[in-house]
């Protein structure tokens, strides 16, 4: 049955203006419940590429309006009922057509869309560029009010004004918007008129599940070897972070790592928004690995029952987990919980921001005392004796993005009581000269990735405790010589700790 056929059901059964038991909902009502609506449904849609994602969500709000038994004001048709058709065309357009950021907003490539008061660029593969039309014609906000017409239907409900200047959302794709009221941008003294005009960006995400093969092959994110240790990391057990600054692409790795968990490991996934799927499906579509995906949500005044960060994170042991999973820890709070996880035998996953190995374990460690009281003196033996691995990213000027050291956590620095003891695995060397384009550009920063290191004592325990061959890891017992070689082929890698060969 088509959707025309179900709105004249819906109309035929729905509730009339005359009735004395229907009020009247205004528009922007019904535009704030059907948006309640898709994201209550984002299972339908999320997993989803861009271009099927918007027929998706204009589905569920024939769904929405087909359910619904009251009239809406200045959508009532000359018998009294409700304009479906009418009141449809109008909820699509207020929650899927984002005007000029409509042709980014379904392009693939594009990764952020980022407002710059009235002009936006847009990012494609670690390069940015100005928005441009269908004609490769540069677009810009041509009015206050265009803006403000997207900006409310990129942020939804969130309210944005001068007394909420700073705020976070998501629009009903999941994707998510930093967004800066014109209030709190500075003046430019040359254009005035675009002191009127907002600041945001929208960050998007590849729903395609990426294995460490293919960021290896495909990206030369890391090499081969870099990617088997990481695969003997899921399958040993360790605790790792996948550190790196904003857009670093660190979720991308970090999926790509939690692809090669073994499908018979109880994992708990908790993300806020959920980026990362760990869902193993058979031939006939079932979910065959132990995995259970729990998404938080910002709630103004919480109740200890509600499905915020921290109330998942305290319920989290009671769900069975071996392995615990976060999107990101951006809280004191969250990373002091994350340490509970791990003192309680867990061994966890998480995301952050950190420029370094060092800076991975200060940032950490810093949140956790701010939170928990506790001094250096216990936190950090605390820390460094549970956390195993750090894997730093950054985005290169090139635009690739590279993963730039594996360092072993190994415990406290015998010479010096208040620093870690870190031992780098892994590097990427830069090599030669970057290349730059006629503008000026650089557009290659030639470089190797390099063993540097040897895994130490602790880790060998961890992973013959976790039934890990030392044939699997034999690569990393011996200290590195100066003949070795990074491969990037991609190949026998995905659960390399748990079998002997991948075709």
């Amino acid at each position: 049955m088509d959707s025309k056929r179900l709105l004249e059901l819906q109309v035929e059964r729905g509730a009339t203006a005359n009735s004395s038991e229907v009020i009247p909902k205004s528009i922007d009502t019904v535009i704030s419940e059907c948006r309640r609506y898709i994201q209550d449904n984002s299972e339908e849609y999320r997993s989803l590429e861009s271009e099927n994602k918007r027929d998706a969500i204009k589905k569920l709000i024939v769904d929405f309006v087909m359910q619904c038994k009251y009239v809406v004001q200045g959508y009532v048709d000359d018998e009294g009922r409700t304009d479906t058709n009418k009141l449809v065309d109008r909820l699509v357009e207020d929650i899927t057509d984002y005007g000029i950021l409509t042709m980014a907003m379904n392009d693939p490539q594009v990764y952020e869309i980022r407002g710059n008061g009235k002009y936006i660029k847009v990012e494609k593969a670690g390069k940015i560029y100005d928005l441009t039309d269908k004609d490769n014609n540069i677009v810009y906000f041509e009015s206050v009010e265009q803006q403000d017409i997207i900006m409310r239907r990129l942020l939804g409900d969130v309210r944005f004004t001068p007394k909420d200047a700073v705020v976070n959302a998501r629009t009903v794709e999941g994707y998510r918007v930093a967004a800066v009221h014109c209030s709190a941008l500075s003046p430019d003294p040359n254009d005035p008129a675009n002191d009127n005009y907002h600041g945001f960006v929208l960050r998007k995400f590849k729903k395609t599940k990426m294995s460490l093969g293919s960021i290896v092959y495909n990206y030369k994110t890391l090499s081969d070897n870099m990617a088997r240790a990481l695969a003997l990391a899921t399958a040993g057990g360790l605790a790792f972070a996948t550190v790196g600054p904003t857009a670093s692409g660190k979720t991308t790795t970090n999926n790509a790592i939690l692809q090669s968990v073994p499908p018979t490991t109880r994992v708990v996934l908790l993300q806020n928004p959920s980026e990362i799927d760990l869902r193993m499906r058979d031939a006939s579509g079932r979910i065959f690995n132990d995995v259970l995906h729990l998404e938080a949500r910002e709630i103004e005044n919480p109740t200890t029952k509600d499905p915020t960060m921290p109330n998942l994170m305290a319920h989290i042991l009671r769900l069975s987990p071996t392995l615990v999973c976060f999107g990101e820890l951006r809280t004191n709070k969250e990373f002091a919980l994350g340490m509970t996880i791990l003192q309680a035998g867990h061994p966890i996953n998480l995301t952050y921001h950190a420029e370094d190995a060092i800076g991975a374990v200060q940032r950490y460690l810093t949140a956790y005392m701010a939170e928990s009281g506790e001094t250096i003196d216990t936190a950090l033996p605390t820390l460094t004796r549970l956390l195993n691995l750090i894997i730093v990213q950054k985005i290169m000027k090139d635009g690739t993005r590279k993963v730039l050291q594996i360092t072993e956590v190994v415990g406290v620095d015998p010479e010096n009581e208040k620093a870690p003891l870190l031992n780098d695995l892994y590097r990427f060397i830069p090599v030669g000269e970057p290349e730059y384009d006629e503008a000026g550009n650089i557009v290659d920063i030639p470089g190797i990735h390099k063993r540097v290191g040897k895994i130490s004592k602790k880790t060998i325990d961890k992973l013959k405790l976790e039934g890990v061959k030392e044939s699997r890891f034999a690569f990393l017992l011996d200290d590195p010589s100066d003949d070795e070689v990074e491969t990037y082929t991609g190949k026998n890698i995905e659960f390399y700790g748990m079998q002997e060969e991948i075709d």
